[in-house]
């Protein structure tokens, strides 16, 4: 790996490291990377993008999740707010609540919190397998295609759509202009901006339309909702429902990333499909095991010592969720998927006052996705000299993003186009 632009001087006692997570070579195989990070030292220093602290252990991880003195966003020398990445974006401002510290993001989080309760996502569970079944059964009659675009992304984006209140017709929109916004960051700052900007502008006209009494999904309820007595505010309405859009990639190369596995992995995927009851449990070593979200960052606002190493205030840190769920020291074996390991320590999920609220979701998303393809086509296979494409920048997700494969043997015969799946 290579150090990016503007490379800091170290501090006196730091271990130092190449790191950059921009890199296209640690994209290539970044497991590997944060193994070795982590056995040379669970903290340690790269002078890239202005030098910053690499944590890739598990209790140093988890440690920074819930120390205060660890911020999510904070004022740069330069005027500009570091936020949750490496350099800092800015695309929407202040990304709410993500980008808020405990108590003020508090609010926020129970108001989307209260549209994602567990009862709530249990509820929805027919609703995501009926799609899901729908969505399979399409690819089941072209009998090749990319998994991707028929069900992995597309599932997870009208969901979202519907969550939010967009027009779910324009989810292959709103996931191309979304594309654009994470590719172009961080080396082309301006372009990931414009595409952020056009996609916070969908949602303000979404805003308008249920102010006008129309409309549906969360907006509506945010609009009738208040946060210290006051209406919630629109530039706060519009950040979080930008925060949600970003949780749809996650979804789909976490679901993606476990069909290629399986695709190698006849015995794992047998069992499975003998009895995909087993996936709503598994889902959470699924979810360790392909990190799909693989890092964030924090500030350290005051000096903290961390893994036998000084850390100043107004130092980053660069915490690898990736890293700590392949902690062999909590995860033994952990490069192995092991349907039968109590995974629900992963930190997939982050950790502490940031815990993501859609976690039930996500898991059901995935668990609907799974078991659709497992029981309607279970002997799928990789489509022969098609290519596999992975995200080529991992500081934001991990995971393929194209997966050509072939119905195979086995397939269920699909409704009929216009009926209702039985599932």
């Amino acid at each position: 790996m290579t150090a990016g632009p503007d490379s800091a001087t170290e501090p006196a006692d730091a271990v130092v490291t190449d790191f950059d997570s921009h890199d296209p070579a640690f994209a290539r195989d970044p497991f590997s990377a944060l193994d070795r990070l982590r056995g040379a030292c669970p903290v340690s220093w790269s002078g890239a993008w202005d030098g910053f602290w690499v944590l890739a252990g598990y209790r140093e991880v988890a440690g920074v999740t819930r120390d205060r003195r660890f911020r999510t966003a904070h004022p740069r020398p330069d005027g500009q707010l570091q936020g949750v990445s490496i350099p800092p974006i800015g695309q929407t401002g202040r990304m709410i609540p993500l980008e808020l510290d405990t108590p003020e993001s508090l609010p926020y989080r129970r108001l989307l919190a209260g549209f994602y309760t567990p009862s709530r996502v249990a509820a929805r569970i027919p609703e995501f397998r009926r799609l899901a079944a729908e969505y399979v059964d399409e690819f089941v009659r072209a009998g090749r295609g990319d998994i991707v675009q028929v069900l992995t992304e597309r599932l997870p984006s009208v969901l979202t759509l519907r969550d939010i209140g967009l027009p779910e017709d324009r989810w292959a929109e709103v996931n191309a202009v979304l594309e654009t916004a994470l590719s172009s960051a961080p080396h082309d700052p301006e372009g990931a901006r414009d595409a952020a900007q056009e996609l916070c502008l969908m949602i303000v006209e979404a805003l308008e339309e249920c102010r006008d009494g129309g409309g549906s999904g969360l907006i509506p309820q945010l609009l009738g909702s208040t946060v210290g007595g006051e209406p919630v505010p629109d530039e706060a309405i519009v950040s979080m429902m930008y925060v949600l859009l970003l949780g749809i990639h996650p979804v789909s190369s976490l679901t993606a990333t476990s069909l290629w596995h399986l695709a190698g992995q006849p015995a794992l995927r047998r069992r499975l499909v003998a009895d995909p009851g087993l996936i709503p449990g598994a889902a959470d070593e699924f979810l360790r095991w392909v990190s799909p979200i693989q890092s964030t960052v924090r500030t350290a606002v005051e000096d903290v010592r961390l893994g036998g190493r000084e850390l100043r205030a107004g130092e980053r840190a660069f915490l690898s969720w990736a890293g700590a769920n392949r902690d062999e020291s909590v995860f033994p074996d952990a490069g192995r998927l092991d349907l039968d390991r109590d995974a629900t320590a992963h930190l997939s999920f982050g950790g502490g006052p940031h815990y993501c609220v859609g976690a039930g979701t996500v898991r059901a998303m995935f668990s609907a996705m799974l078991e659709a393809v497992l029981t309607r086509m279970p002997g799928y296979e990789l489509e022969q000299g098609a290519e596999v494409t992975w995200f080529p920048d991992v500081s934001f997700f991990y995971g393929v993003t194209s997966l050509p494969v072939v119905a195979g043997p086995g397939t269920a015969e699909p409704a009929a186009e216009g009926e209702p799946c039985s599932s």
